[in-house]
């Protein structure tokens, strides 16, 4: 019965039945099976069934509630007595935002591996909430910060990795189309192209003078990928909020031009989440120095 409500647990942590017997490991049918099971075991139904998700019933809520705790004090008690052995061995899973992934996080993965063959590594890229990522050792996620700006409540250890200024920004050609924007307020008149999981999402705020200006953009693209974005804003589909350092060449060579100079904007800030753990796998605390080292120094070549 212990195994049926954990992949549960799954269950209402994905949404479906069929994504969590997958991380589970095994057949839609025979996750179907044990749900319907338990169910029956209780004697009350846990979830709602729709044809495009699955929700957890007033008595699942509770359940979840209940063993979500449980069930990650037992992974955290195995995990340390796994850890006795002290051996830098076994699979890190790293939840990365795309950014980072694509410009740090692989060229990280590939070094250590070379050094370290016993150890595996499975990335997944994401750009949503840290909080409601799970069973990874590491979470690497973005956000735009300002003077004055205090991060939510969270149990999760965070390292600042870097950080850095956003720029408004678009290509000349849209402003050939649609003119420049003086002020922030300006901006709702413009097309405006951002990522709600990422710096800021529609809400752009700029400081002059200490005075802030906050700007609910209009949604015109929500795409939850930095690139994506500067590749729109360079085709003329509007203005974005973006690193320095993923424009400044384009910046360099006129294909972007920066707007609102004489505002001070946000910064854009990746930092590296996980658990507090009593006890760390060696595989783990060896990679995170590491990770933590390299980002620093690649940092200071850029």
């Amino acid at each position: 019965m212990l195994d049926k409500i954990v992949f549960f647990l799954h269950v209402v942590r994905c949404n479906s039945v069929t994504d969590a017997a997958k991380q589970y490991g095994i057949s839609p049918s025979a996750g179907s099976r044990w749900l319907t099971e338990l169910e029956e075991n209780m004697g009350v139904s846990l979830v709602k069934r729709t044809t495009r998700k699955i929700t957890p019933t007033q008595a699942g809520k509770l359940l979840f509630k209940q063993f979500s705790h449980i069930n990650n004090q037992i992974t955290d008690a195995i995990n340390e007595i796994k850890n006795l052995g002290n051996d830098d061995i076994g699979t890190i899973r790293i939840a990365s935002t795309p950014l980072f992934a694509k410009h740090f996080l692989s060229q990280i993965i590939g070094e250590y591996i070379s050094e370290n063959p016993t150890i595996n590594f499975v990335v997944i890229e994401t750009a949503f909430e840290v909080d409601n990522v799970h069973d990874v050792d590491f979470a690497i996620r973005a956000n735009a910060t300002y003077r004055g700006f205090q991060n939510k409540d969270s149990l999760l250890v965070k390292r600042s990795l870097f950080s850095e200024p956003l720029k408004a920004c678009c290509s000349p050609s849209y402003i050939k189309r649609y003119g420049e924007p003086i002020i922030p307020h300006d901006l709702k008149k413009h097309l405006c192209l951002f990522a709600t999981t990422l710096v800021g999402g529609n809400k752009w705020i700029f400081e002059q003078n200490g005075e802030y200006n906050s700007v609910q953009i209009p949604r015109s693209v929500e795409v939850d990928d930095s690139e994506i974005l500067k590749n729109i804003a360079l085709a003329g589909g509007g203005i974005a909020y973006l690193p320095y350092s993923l424009i400044k060449q384009d910046l360099q060579e006129d294909r972007l031009v920066t707007v609102l100079n004489n505002y001070v904007s946000s910064e854009f800030e990746l930092s590296l989440y996980y658990k507090p753990r009593k006890y760390m796998p060696v595989r783990c605390a060896n990679f995170k120095d590491y990770l933590l080292q390299r980002v620093k120094e690649i940092n200071l070549d850029r």
